[in-house]
């Protein structure tokens, strides 16, 4: 296991704060939690915080960073009296996102570019909230192990079919640049149009589960 970022007593504070600061952005604010999530890492907040920066895992509460946020992203908060729940989905959200972090030894740009997007961790708030952190872990290197196998998949079976990249983007029509981030694991083909998968599939000659673990 690597060395994490920050002690484990400020574990608690940092999930609290990270909770926090997605209700109050989602749920009084009104932002989009994808949107406010891609924005919390444009800002740098991200990168700082998993790095264990005591100034923001326990120095401001979760409406300072969603202030933060948003006045280094451009687009300001409006300024409102909030109630912040710990019971809404966001907040639970941004409180296990806090801690798989952490646990992972994974800064928030890193898991979601593997596959623990925002979206997907909110939507098994009915299943994993009364679990347990060790289930929310669990799902996360589910996501990653899935990805890491996804990406490797679709690689071996390019090779296979004696086609570099380029070869296969000029068949299928997907874009170049396309094919390269779905087998360097910025993008999932579980988020591809079906017709490009197909067309994928077709110039590998192999099944879709060939390349994109059902």
């Amino acid at each position: 296991m690597e060395t994490r970022a920050y002690n484990q007593a400020y574990l608690e504070d940092a999930m609290a704060s990270l909770g926090a600061m997605m209700d109050y952005a989602v749920n009084v604010c009104g932002e989009a939690i994808s949107l406010f999530h891609a924005r919390f890492i444009a800002s740098g907040l991200a990168e700082a915080f998993s790095q264990g920066n005591p100034k923001y895992i326990a120095g401001m509460s979760g409406i300072e960073l969603a202030m933060l946020v948003a006045k280094r992203t451009g687009e300001a908060l409006p300024d409102m009296e909030a109630f912040i729940d710990m019971g809404s989905p966001e907040y639970w959200t941004g409180w296990t996102l806090a801690y798989i972090s952490w646990y992972l030894c994974m800064d928030f740009d890193t898991l979601q570019s593997r596959g623990v997007g925002i979206e997907d961790l909110r939507d098994r708030y009915p299943v994993l909230h009364e679990a347990g952190l060790t289930k929310s872990v669990e799902f996360a290197t589910g996501r990653i192990d899935g990805y890491q196998a996804e990406r490797n998949l679709l690689k071996r079976a390019r090779r296979n079919a004696g086609l570099t990249q380029q070869q296969l983007a000029d068949i299928t029509g997907v874009p170049l640049r396309v094919i390269q981030s779905y087998e360097q694991g910025q993008r999932s083909l579980e988020t591809a149009g079906m017709e490009s998968v197909r067309r994928i599939c077709r110039a590998l000659g192999c099944r879709v589960e060939d390349i994109r673990p059902i």
